[in-house]
Parts: structure tokens; C-alpha cells; sequence
């Protein structure tokens, strides 16, 4: 049996494979396929997991052990919403009035199905594995409530880097911070189900959504044209980064 130093040891090498360098791989050797692939194995070892853990319960899989936290934490995050929505807009309005409402306005159709299928199959598995399973798992490296919080953040924000635009993840730190603070108070994963499919749902309709469309996320270079007489090819910009740096360039930015 393994000593509790060598478990702790193995603890963090899991952690950091996880966490930091599936994200950091995924930003340099960027397939779409794989980062599908990566997110359905991860959420069915991680269910697997949380299902056989004796203190998290069936139950846990959806609401709060007391619902009377889940109510109380509800009004606290949709009054916290409310000035988010209008700093979003406002944002947009102000600095690319071009962006507002594009996926609605020329997207009708695939952003209906975004509204339905957006929160079942990338929010949910992500907030098992960035909430349920990271609190649970690291209780050991990270004891401390709050320290949670924010590394628990910080890799959620770390997440996004596989977008190469700093927009996104400066804005998934930020809202990682409130989905964590609000399965910090609650243990509740359809409250933080809910909190984050209404932020993703309300970037992508203001006109966010290229700085999160991995669709935009250009490959890598093809290098077998790296040679005498082949014309050297670069990697493109993908239209996130392409949009962050429109929005540098424009005055008063």
C-alpha cells in the first residue's frame, strides 16, 4: 500500500495531467475530435468516480444536500446577472455595435439549437468536473475552502486558453470564480448548471460567441511544406484572436 507522501505525490501529478497539461496540449496540438474525445472520457471516469464515493451521494449528481442554500444562493445569482448582462451589452454596444446580437440576428436556427444543446452536453460534464469532482477529488491539495474557489477557477479559466484569445479567458476565470463560490455554498450542480448555462447562453447571444466558437480555432501549421521550394505557410489567426485584435486597434481601446 502506498505511503500517504507517494498518494499525495500521485495526487498532484493526476491533478496537474488534468487540469494544466491536457489544456496546455490541447492549445498546441488544437483537434476538435480530441477535445470531445478528452471531455466525454474525462466526465465518465469522473461520474464513475463521484458514484462510488460513499459521502457524495446519488442524489448529489443534481440538487444541494439542503435545498433551503439552494434557494438563498438562487436570488444571490441572478441579482449578480442582472449588472453582468448590462456591462456585457453595454461592452459590445460601445466598443463593436457590428457584434450585437450577430448569431441571433444571421444564426437563427443554429443558435436555437445552441439554447438546448449547449447546456446539456458542455456545461453540465464541465461543472461535474470542474466543481463536483475538482472539490471532492483535491480536498487534500487545496484544504482550504476558498483556495478551492480559486484554483478551481484558475483551471477553468486555464480551460479556455485552447481559444488563444485573452477575452475568453479572462471572462471564464471571472465566471469559474462564481460557479465555484456558488458550489462552495451549496453543493449544488444544477444551481451552478443553471448560473453557468446563462452566462455561456448570454455571451453567445450579445455577440461574444467568436471568442469561444472553437469552430474560429485555427489548426496547426501544415509543416511538410516547410522546405526549399515550397512556399512557408503560418498559422492564421483564428477569428477570436482576429476579434480581440480589431478591438485593440480601434480608438479609445
Amino acid at each position: 500500500m502506498a505511503r500517504p507522501a507517494t498518494r499525495i505525490a500521485l495526487l498532484w501529478l493526476e491533478w496537474a495531467a488534468l487540469f494544466v497539461l491536457a489544456p496546455l496540449a490541447l492549445t498546441f496540438w488544437w483537434q476538435p475530435a480530441l477535445l470531445a474525445g478528452l471531455l466525454l472520457l474525462v466526465t465518465l471516469a469522473t461520474t464513475w468516480w463521484l458514484w462510488q464515493h460513499r459521502k457524495f451521494g446519488r442524489a448529489a449528481f443534481w440538487r444541494a444536500p439542503n435545498a433551503r442554500h439552494e434557494r438563498g444562493q438562487l436570488r444571490r445569482l441572478l441579482r449578480r446577472l442582472v449588472p453582468c448582462l448590462l456591462l456585457l451589452a453595454g461592452l459590445v454596444l460601445w466598443h463593436s455595435p457590428e457584434r450585437w446580437l450577430d448569431m441571433p440576428r444571421q444564426q437563427p436556427v443554429a443558435w436555437l439549437v445552441l439554447l438546448v444543446l449547449y447546456p446539456l452536453l458542455s456545461v453540465y460534464p464541465q461543472e461535474l468536473i470542474y466543481r463536483a469532482f475538482f472539490f471532492r477529488r483535491y480536498r487534500r491539495l487545496f484544504p482550504a475552502k476558498q483556495l478551492r474557489v480559486w484554483v478551481s477557477a484558475a483551471v477553468f479559466a486555464l480551460l479556455h486558453v485552447i481559444y488563444l484569445n485573452w477575452l475568453a479567458v479572462l471572462l471564464t476565470f471571472v465566471g469559474g470564480w462564481f460557479f465555484a463560490q456558488t458550489y462552495a455554498r451549496t453543493r449544488s450542480l444544477r444551481l451552478v448548471w443553471l448560473e453557468h448555462a446563462l452566462y455561456g447562453m448570454l455571451l453567445f447571444t450579445l455577440g461574444l460567441g467568436a471568442f469561444f466558437d472553437h469552430r474560429h480555432v485555427a489548426p496547426p501549421a501544415d509543416n511538410t511544406a516547410q522546405h526549399p521550394g515550397h512556399p512557408q505557410t503560418e498559422r492564421p489567426a483564428p477569428q477570436g484572436k482576429q476579434a480581440v485584435m480589431q478591438w485593440q486597434a480601434k480608438p479609445g481601446s
